[in-house]
């Protein structure tokens, strides 16, 4: 019998088909001695077993297929009907109680004497082609606390596999959806981004390309919000040598935070905050060296996600994938 849940710290690549790319290379920064050194949150996976039971127990799975083949992924109004239908069976239905005692169990272990506030993350299954890029189609939320709403979270990520995005951009729905329960990185309070172990526009390999804004990393403000950027020259990072060749002030004239509605929302980034870099020179460094252990392990670039605790002031990586293998997907 197939787990429903497995803790991070015992997931690997090997375990893919089952948790997904996200969930995969997470569990490798906790398995393999060599990325122990990164910070990352703990948490666990919700498998793709789960999924297919929850489907199989509701009866959806002959229901989705009948549904999908009406789509026609030229025509916005069917995406929006077809992918509103779809949702709205998965939200409806039930969790069965095996799962449902899985989860809730491996949440108190995350919890340990209280209830604590959780990052939910989609971590879309391919069975075609296993390491398909998801390319954000799906859902990912953030501070949910509780174990009614977590349940409740994780058949909304269930859901999200038929998102209207989802549906016009795959070509077969014969997919499955595993999720990622990580303790959540207090960043809205802080500062996160993204980094890259290679130029992301250029290739170029000798630098190591870091950039964020104040509060939670949102790809819908991406465009919107001009980030600090730090170039770092990799050889020089090993000598002592004063390794940041590039520091670039953004305007970040917008932030993402959680508000008390269990919903984010944009803020303005107060004066001085736009003004002042969102890291330290130690911190860039930092981040940097985790991305040369990950890309000496992997043998090729790699890109992360990033966040900064406000509360701890610890900086953790929240995703790291080897661009090698992204383009082999």
């Amino acid at each position: 019998m197939k787990d429903y849940v497995l803790r991070l710290k015992n997931i690997s690549v090997s375990d893919t088909e089952e948790v997904g790319v996200k969930n995969a290379f997470l569990g490798e920064m906790f398995t393999h001695p060599e990325l122990q050194e990164i910070r990352v949150p703990d948490g666990f996976a919700i498998t793709a077993s789960a999924y297919k039971r929850f489907i199989e127990y509701n009866k959806l799975d002959g229901v989705h297929d009948k549904l999908i083949a009406t789509l026609d992924r030229n025509n916005l109004g069917s995406v929006n009907k077809i992918g509103l239908k779809a949702r709205s069976l998965i939200l409806g239905a039930r969790m069965p109680g095996d799962i449902d005692d899985a989860i809730i169990a491996a949440y108190r272990d995350l919890c340990s004497d209280s209830p604590i506030e959780v990052a939910v993350r989609s971590s879309e299954i391919s069975f075609e082609k296993t390491h398909q890029s998801s390319k954000d189609l799906y859902e990912t939320f953030l501070n949910i606390k509780g174990e009614r709403e977590l349940i409740e979270t994780v058949k909304k990520c269930f859901a999200s596999l038929f998102s209207d995005s989802a549906l016009i951009e795959k070509a077969s729905m014969h997919q499955a959806m595993a999720v990622c329960v990580q303790r959540m990185v207090g960043s809205e309070k802080s500062c996160s981004g993204v980094a890259y172990t290679s130029d992301p526009e250029t290739g170029f390999a000798d630098v190591i390309h870091i950039s964020g804004i104040w509060g939670l990393h949102e790809n819908k403000l991406q465009k919107s919000v001009v980030h600090d950027e730090f170039i770092i020259y990799k050889p020089s990072i090993s000598t002592g040598i004063k390794s940041i060749i590039q520091k670039k002030l953004g305007s970040k004239n917008y932030m993402i935070v959680h508000q008390i509605d269990h919903e984010i929302h944009t803020v303005n980034t107060p004066v001085e905050k736009r003004n002042q870099f969102i890291l330290s020179d130690q911190e860039v460094i930092l981040i940097a060296n985790w991305g040369i252990i990950l890309e000496n392990y992997y043998n090729g670039p790699v890109s992360m996600e990033w966040a900064k605790d406000g509360k701890s002031e610890n900086l953790y990586l929240l995703q790291a994938k080897p661009e090698i293998f992204k383009k082999l997907q």
